[in-house]
């Protein structure tokens, strides 16, 4: 260990841009890491500023600001506040109201998008649809905080105008107590009588130790357990809980959480990306157990780390730690930092890979521990860093040019803010006035009903009034409007046209992104996930669970997430899905439409949790409809009369009829019984009629003439629609 701390400290390799991997056995090179840090942190630190205005922009905070929104003198300041001591000093939220209205778009986005798995190297559409569903499953409801975690994103993403999503797998084991009564531990061992054994002082330290081997328990805990069963029969003893296996989402933001290098323009291209995160001291002993972090390192760590921060800027302790704002020290007491370095280093056979190093930059290494408390290979088999880049804008390749919104509305919320501060300013003046009064001879009293006696007239008088500008409400409406129409927000002069299509590119990049996560979260499955997983389709409501095989390793797709912004128009959904039914309904002449996917889609539209609700599987659906109308049959069979029930599907009632007609009995009762036969007639009319008045009531709505030419372009002869009944 001494030799290899001698050698780092002697061949510091300062040049981290080139940083090769260690030969196998070796650890990084920290003093070049550390140096990486250091560097990228401080090469980032206009972009740290900026977000700190956004911060201060978006919550309306500023030096010398009052709870009571007044301006006051501060007792030694040169000079006095502008106009005057009281006046008018109110915050103004427009550009966090236009960051909640963007992020609710984004959330709402993601709840209600389509997400596609489209298979590459020629795997089945089939499989594809199984790989949807499945994902959704697993994203929707086995990641629970993926909803936090995705408005978090979206609010980093509008505040700082940029975010990084992570996307990693975690497997967690907890340890919990389960209760053991003698006559199940009796039943253990029914070779031995156990009391016996317990009365025995030899013959009791072998029950001990048996105990502690069973139970992988300590010798005191094993004595108690001996204790507990003895005098009362029952004791407690500690198990691991079920092994939690699932992938894990977090949104993290590039000024406190993750760093990366200013001349960066991709995530891959990038030589490292550095994550900050503290623990506490527990957490830190159970990653040492499960994944294997240096526990010399971590012992130390706590004992030297705890409540120290990692430098990142100079005034990061003055951070907001309270709802409203107010800035003061940040103390971790209980916390210990820790730097995440992924790195993309060549090996000596010139083949790169991801590498992660796990270290403190306050924590050299010296002779009791290494420096680090993790270092080696990443382990994830897609090969890319568990990060993907979400921007607001795309000014240039670099990752860090971008704005965010509290950027560029800055200038219109402090306009706004002037006009509302001039208007209580100038009510203030009238209802009080200034006093004017004669030199060295003030009013002893001022104000309603007071008694005041005076020498000559006029002496005592309010000074003129200033005459209010009445253009100020009118401008910051106008300014307003011009503020929410460059963020493509409703106002009242828009262009809807134009605002649909900005919401629609801004909604399209961050799907765009999101979609690339999913590919990670499915590559991580098909390394770390079970190879047979029980699920239940979202939307529908299925009682068995569906069985998803992993597949072969080898197995590819590329997930897409789409939605359309215009769906949240009522009106607009309505004329899309009236189109949508009309033409699929007369143009499906071979059956490739999917309707129920179709039925799915359009109670979606108008209300995503209704449609889950009431839309079973179209298996148990079509079952339900045979079943009934065997039913409905067998009581005609019996010698009543069904009515056909229009809400029926008429074909499917039509197919069943017809499977039953050919029943060697139905068709010799039929011939022979003449009231049997006017049963089934009736039946068979009122179905046929069902179906007539169906396809009547779709030519009404699109028209014979379409109904033509579809089958013009289909090869077929043109079918005279049936007349419509007279009014």
């Amino acid at each position: 260990m001494e030799e290899r701390i001698n050698s780092i400290n002697q061949n510091p390799r300062t040049d981290y841009t080139m940083m090769v991997a260690p030969k196998e056995g070796d650890g990084p090179n920290l003093p070049a890491l550390r140096l990486a840090f250091e560097n990228t942190v401080r090469d980032c630190s206009a972009f740290v500023s900026q977000c700190r205005l956004n911060f201060e922009t978006r919550y309306a905070i500023w030096n010398g600001q009052a709870a009571d929104g007044k301006k006051h003198a501060r007792e030694g300041a040169d000079l006095d506040p502008t106009p005057w001591d009281g006046a008018s000093d109110m915050k103004n939220y427009i550009a966090d109201q236009i960051v909640n209205e963007k992020v609710a778009m984004q959330c709402m986005s993601f709840k209600r998008a389509n997400l596609e798995a489209v298979p590459i190297q020629g795997a089945d559409i089939t499989r594809a649809r199984d790989v949807t569903n499945f994902m959704k499953w697993l994203v929707y409801s086995q990641v629970p905080e993926v909803d936090r975690e995705i408005e978090m994103l979206s609010q980093f993403i509008n505040e700082k105008g940029i975010a990084m999503m992570g996307a990693f797998w975690e497997t967690t084991q907890e340890k919990t107590l389960d209760t053991l009564r003698l006559v199940d531990f009796q039943a253990k061992f029914p070779q031995v009588n156990v009391l016996e054994l317990m009365d025995d002082p030899i013959l009791a330290e072998q029950l001990k130790e048996t105990l502690k081997q069973h139970y992988d328990c300590s010798n005191k805990k094993a004595n108690q357990m001996l204790k507990d069963l003895k005098d009362t029969g029952v004791c407690t003893i500690p198990v691991l809980g079920r092994a939690i296996s699932r992938p894990v989402l977090r949104a993290f933001n590039l000024d406190e959480d993750v760093f990366v290098p200013p001349f960066a323009t991709d995530i891959e291209l990038c030589p490292y990306i550095f994550r900050v995160q503290y623990f506490t001291a527990d957490k830190l002993r159970s990653f040492a157990h499960s994944e294997g972090w240096d526990e010399t390192w971590v012992e130390n760590s706590i004992l030297k780390l705890r409540g120290r921060m990692i430098p990142l800027v100079p005034d990061q302790n003055l951070a907001p730690i309270s709802r409203n704002f107010i800035y003061r020290y940040q103390r971790y007491h209980d916390l210990i930092g820790v730097v995440y370095a992924y790195q993309r280093l060549t090996d000596e056979d010139g083949v790169s890979g991801i590498y992660l190093t796990i270290f403190n930059p306050m924590m050299p290494a010296d002779e009791q521990q290494p420096g680090y408390a993790k270092f080696g290979l990443l382990g994830y088999k897609h090969g890319q860093y568990p990060f993907t880049l979400f921007r607001r804008e795309q000014l240039t390749r670099r990752m860090h040019d971008t704005r965010g919104i509290p950027e560029v509305a800055m200038p219109y919320q402090n306009m706004i803010k002037a006009h509302r501060d001039s208007r209580i300013d100038a009510a203030s003046i009238a209802i009080i006035p200034p006093l004017m009064y004669p030199a060295g001879r003030s009013p002893s009293r001022w104000g309603p009903g007071a008694k005041i006696p005076e020498r000559r007239p006029g002496e005592y008088h309010y000074a003129d009034q200033p005459r209010g500008d009445s253009n100020t409400e009118n401008s910051e409406r106008i300014l307003t409007e011009n503020l929410r129409e460059y963020f493509a927000i409703a106002s009242r002069e828009g262009d809807p046209m134009s605002r649909d299509l900005m919401n629609q590119h801004q909604i399209n990049k961050f799907l765009g992104s999101m979609s690339r996560a999913f590919n990670q979260v499915w590559k991580l499955y098909q390394q770390f996930g079970d190879d047979n997983t029980y699920y239940r389709v979202l939307g529908q409501n299925s009682a068995q669970p569906t069985r998803f095989g992993k597949g072969e390793p080898t197995e590819e797709y590329q997930f897409f997430m789409n939605f359309d912004v215009q769906s949240m128009n009522a009106e607009q959904v309505d004329k899309k899905l009236t189109q949508l039914f009309g033409i699929a309904t007369q143009a499906d002449k071979h059956g490739q439409v999917d309707w129920t996917k179709m039925l799915t889609i359009g109670l979606s539209s108008i209300d995503p949790t209704i449609a889950e609700a009431v839309i079973q599987p179209r298996s148990n659906a079509t079952q339900q409809v045979v079943s009934d109308e065997k039913n409905s049959l067998s009581r005609i069979f019996s010698g009543f009369m069904e009515d056909f029930d229009p809400k029926t599907p008429p074909d499917v009632a039509m197919q069943v009829m017809q499977q039953w007609m050919q029943m060697p009995d139905v068709q010799q009762r039929y011939q022979a019984d003449q009231t049997f036969k006017a049963r089934v007639d009736t039946r068979a009319k009122q179905i046929q009629q069902t179906i007539t008045q169906q396809q009547n009531a779709q030519t009404g709505r699109l028209g014979a003439s379409f109904q033509q030419v579809m089958q013009k372009q289909q090869g077929a002869q043109p079918q005279q629609m049936p007349q419509q009944p007279a009014q």
